[in-house]
């Protein structure tokens, strides 16, 4: 890319997400092109239809609104009743201070979440469990949009040497709350009380985003088995996390993976 077009574009970012850049271009769109740089060919171009950054600026920062409204919408609505304005005033503070670094919209959301998790943990004006349920819900948004059920290969039986396939839908998440609880009620409810909490999200044969609460220890097997390890070696090392006997759980092992294969999210084994 030549000089110019990195310049034009830098200035537009800047025009789309800058904060005081609206102010800045009212005042003197000109001076604004110039002290970033912009050729003076395209200065001009910009001159003659000066509107048209004013415009971008506005579609660029409602569509970034619109799509973390539209997957933290029940965050947005829980916070709303707690402290009015807030959620508005952080999200116009990422764009202002720290703007999307990703290529897709549908990743704009996480981001948010990310810069703004450190901000609301530490006010006591935003409810402690507000993080969590938060994640909660993008994880949900992943989880419904994540790649149609594919089986990489041909699955055979499950067996205590094997790594087991799971829908790619499947996500763990681990919470400080039982934000869950929190699913079908319309943001005036709080959890309950605080409890660490791992949670199985994925999509069932409706497409419908469903969750199980686990015990710590199938979630410990869960994570190892996820990450590729074998069954046996997955539930001895889950075991020894916990100061377990594998043996006492055997059972309990078995009905868990019964569970995910009935729900469609344990797909078999992996060949030799």
């Amino acid at each position: 890319m030549s000089d110019p077009d990195e310049a034009l574009q830098k200035a537009i970012a800047a025009a789309c997400l800058g904060a005081g850049a609206g102010d800045a271009m009212a005042k003197d769109l000109r001076a604004f092109l110039e002290a970033h740089g912009v050729a003076p060919e395209d200065v001009e171009a910009m001159l003659a239809a000066p509107p048209r950054l004013a415009v971008y600026r506005t579609l660029v920062r409602n569509g970034i609104g619109k799509v973390v409204l539209d997957v933290l919408g029940s965050t947005y609505a829980r916070l709303h009743r707690r402290a009015p304005g807030r959620f508005e005033a952080d999200l116009a503070a990422f764009v202002d201070e720290v703007g999307p670094r990703t290529h897709y919209l549908r990743d704009v959301p996480g981001e948010f979440l990310a810069w703004v998790a450190p901000r609301w943990r530490s006010d006591a004006a935003v409810p402690a469990w507000l993080v969590d349920f938060a994640t909660f819900e993008l994880t949900a948004f992943a989880v419904a949009t994540s790649a149609p059920a594919r089986i990489p290969e041909a699955p055979v039986d499950v067996a205590i040497d094997r790594t087991l396939l799971f829908a790619d839908s499947m996500r763990l998440l681990r919470c400080a709350w039982p934000v869950h609880e929190l699913e079908d009620d319309e943001g005036g409810a709080n959890p309950s009380a605080q409890r660490d909490v791992c949670l199985l999200a994925y999509r069932d044969a409706t497409h419908a985003v469903r969750w199980m609460e686990l015990t710590p220890l199938a979630g410990a097997v869960l994570d190892r088995l996820a990450a590729g390890e074998p069954l046996g070696a997955a539930v001895e090392r889950a075991c020894a996390e916990h100061k377990t006997v594998p043996g006492a759980v055997l059972r309990e092992v078995a009905r868990l993976l019964a569970d995910l294969g009935e729900r469609g999210i344990l797909l078999g084994a992996r060949g030799r």
